[in-house]
């Protein structure tokens, strides 16, 4: 019969309450709803069925055979639904699970360094983070990730999003580049060699920000891969644009001044995650553990 399939939840519920508590009146305190309320979605659940689940008699309703039979199936349903709720509340409010945290590659060493105080090694507890490091912008409403730290706010207005700071960029080129194509200027600038990636070019963009233009015939040398752009820069093949955090404990390279002065090149980091942080703990727990850590590490880091 068309609609079966869509039966209404709570005229189950009724059902299944009055099966148990053998009356209407106790079955409507149990639910704690109204004697007509309860009576209603009986009736509304013989229309929907087409059948007569309740003998009519002086005493009240009485189940018939066909209703005897599914109030035990009503029954395993209602023990069913209390279990689906404890599972849910459980979820809820539970410190441990797995985490699944997606970052860009050039952040990826701080995400373990700020989640450590999390790990409980006792045995008694048994959460799981997993870093995903990718490029890509995994869609966390689809469930790729719970969070995410990104470098641009994401469009998906549903998503939780909180600015923690933003993050510093320098250039940087071998020793041996610097000797061989002297240190560049903003008049020079266009006559050096460049290193930048493939699918994004983060730094043509933030060098144009500050009002500089790299032409595309200057990259030497593209690649998304963080350690490759690293390594070609320390090789010689041009200038790269590394995080400070990185680039200036990198003994291959030496930092370099491309902006106007008092002018730094920086990425706006952002934590991102999806809408259930907010009901689950352990996500809440690590989405602000991320943020707090990553606005104090920007914060002692890169003040000047």
């Amino acid at each position: 019969m068309p609609g079966l399939a869509h039966l209404d939840w709570n005229l189950l519920r009724s059902f299944e309450a009055v099966a148990r508590e053998g009356a209407l009146g106790r079955a409507a305190k149990h639910l704690g709803l109204a004697h007509p309320t309860v009576a209603r979605h009986i009736q509304l659940l013989e229309e929907q069925l087409g059948l007569a689940l309740f003998d009519r008699t002086s005493n009240g309703l009485v189940l018939n055979d066909l209703g005897r039979r599914l109030a035990q199936v009503s029954q395993a349903m209602g023990e069913d639904a209390a279990q689906f709720v404890a599972l849910a509340e459980t979820a809820r409010k539970t410190p441990d699970g797995v985490v699944r945290i997606t970052v860009a590659e050039l952040l990826a060493e701080l995400a373990p360094t700020l989640l450590a105080g999390l790990q409980d090694f006792s045995g008694d507890r048994q959460r799981v983070f997993e870093l995903i490091v990718s490029a890509e912008a995994l869609n966390l409403l689809e469930g790729d990730a719970d969070i995410a730290i990104r470098h641009m706010r994401p469009a998906q207005q549903e998503l939780l999003c909180r600015k923690v700071g933003d993050l510093p960029l320098a250039a940087y080129a071998s020793p041996a580049y610097v000797a061989r194509m002297g240190t560049p200027t903003r008049a020079t600038h266009d006559q050096h060699w460049y290193i930048d990636g493939v699918t994004e070019q983060r730094f043509t963009a933030a060098l144009k920000s500050l009002g500089g233009l790299i032409p595309p015939s200057r990259i030497a040398f593209r690649s998304d891969a963080l350690e490759a752009r690293s390594a070609a820069a320390a090789a010689g093949w041009g200038i790269v644009a590394l995080p400070r955090h990185l680039g200036d404990t990198d003994r291959r390279l030496q930092r370099l001044e491309l902006g106007p002065e008092g002018e730094q090149l920086t990425l706006p980091i952002w934590v991102v995650a999806r809408p259930s942080v907010r009901q689950r703990l352990l996500l809440r727990t690590v989405s602000d553990t991320l943020a707090e850590g990553l606005r104090e590490h920007f914060a002692a880091n890169f003040e000047e």
